[in-house]
């Protein structure tokens, strides 16, 4: 095998794989917001939306809770296709496993190299802490904490629509859907990769999450925890979603890593401001759960994201971080020495750019490609009130 392997400089060297520069970013031993106690597990049950389809959050929330994800089309048309690919069953773990190699870190160059062969916009790779898997399924059935290694994939959302919205439109859920689904791709077809080379895997995506995505980035070394209560990465900001494959393929984990996103988000408070539901707190992290964060008021940015009148979900506060920079393309970090002063520097320009135009944008209006429509109870599609018809 060894032999085979001698010509296969991508599989031995250490360049960098994928189209972010990675590898130039500091890396620690521990994530930066300090884990000080022991850390549950969660049940998927008790997350914010599954408690406002039961009605936790009021009858109001409750009711439009159950349509959120049919209310406007293109969201509707990705849904369907989401759930389609959710159902797809599981192929059977090969009874013996495939004559490859046994490094792990060959293994691990060539799990990553498949992953941005298939679109991922950054993988990392983790052992999966048994506080980021879930305790049980949204049907109530448990969930084995089996497996030793996560391959984590980001894919960043449409950036030029994202800069084109207000963050809490009717293109809005579609924007997070249309990574979900590529994501849901992505991960099926590696765990159903995996399980043909004889290893246990499995995916872990939209509506069939196994595992607590904002830990799994973190120890992953693709993003650290930000005010939003959420992982941000120094290149796309929060301007992703993110899913893994869990595996007992023998890998070289990733370490966390140290952008400065504490001190920033410390002294920033920008997503705060602008929240408009007033979900995001202004004030310094605070224990959750054993670790340390800002915590998101669940209740206020969920209740606010379902009732919105101008769209029917909120990303307002991932759409404005000074951290997603929406003209910015890999190719702008190809000369970058990984020098984080420059990087929060440019990061701190974009910031003032928003101040000074009041957070709103200029293409917001001229770049809206979509068309503003909501499902009536009938089954037409109407103009919603709060858009200006294109006439």
């Amino acid at each position: 095998m060894q032999n085979e392997l001698k010509y296969r400089d991508i599989l031995r060297s250490s360049d960098p794989l994928g189209p972010y520069p990675l590898e130039k970013l500091k890396r620690v031993a521990k994530p930066t917001n300090a884990y000080v106690g022991p850390i549950a597990r969660r049940d998927p049950r008790e997350q914010a939306l599954a408690i406002s389809v039961r009605g936790d959050y009021g009858e109001a929330v409750k009711a439009r809770a159950r349509s959120l994800n049919d209310a406007e089309p293109l969201n509707a048309a990705y849904f369907s296709v989401q759930r389609h690919i959710n159902s797809i069953v599981k192929n059977p773990v090969a009874a013996e496993r495939a004559p490859i190699p046994d490094d792990p870190r060959v293994l691990t160059r060539h799990i990553k190299s498949m992953a941005y062969f298939m679109g991922a916009d950054m993988a990392g790779i983790c052992r999966v802490p048994e506080s980021a898997m879930y305790t049980n399924t949204m049907k109530g059935e448990p969930i084995e904490a089996r497996y030793e290694y996560a391959v984590v994939l980001l894919c960043r959302k449409m950036a030029s629509t994202v800069h084109a919205s207000s963050g809490y439109d009717w293109i809005f859920g579609a924007v997070s859907f249309q990574s979900y689904q590529r994501l849901a791709c992505q991960t099926e077809t590696m765990a159903n990769y995996l399980r043909r080379l004889g290893f246990e895997s499995e995916a872990s995506n939209l509506f069939n999450y196994q595992t607590l995505m904002p830990q799994l980035i973190i120890e992953s070394g693709l993003g650290e925890v930000s005010r939003l209560g959420i992982a941000v990465n120094p290149f796309i900001g929060a301007n992703f979603k993110a899913a893994a494959v869990l595996t007992n393929l023998p890998l070289v984990p990733d370490q966390p890593i140290d952008f400065g996103l504490q001190a920033y988000c410390q002294s920033c408070k920008l997503c705060a401001e602008q929240c408009p539901s007033h979900a995001i707190p202004a004030g310094d992290k605070t224990v959750h759960n054993g670790y340390e964060t800002w915590k998101l008021d669940e209740r206020r940015c969920t209740s606010f994201a379902i009732l919105n009148t101008k769209g029917r979900i909120c990303g307002r506060c991932t759409a404005l971080c000074p951290w997603n920079r929406p003209d910015v393309s890999p190719e702008h970090y190809a000369g970058w020495d990984g020098d984080m002063d420059q990087l929060r520097a440019e990061v701190n320009a974009h910031a003032e750019q928003l101040r000074r135009q009041g957070y709103g944008r200029p293409t917001e209006k001229t770049d809206k490609w979509w068309f503003d429509l909501e499902l009536q109870a009938d089954g037409r599609l109407t103009i919603p009130t709060s858009s200006e018809r294109l006439d």
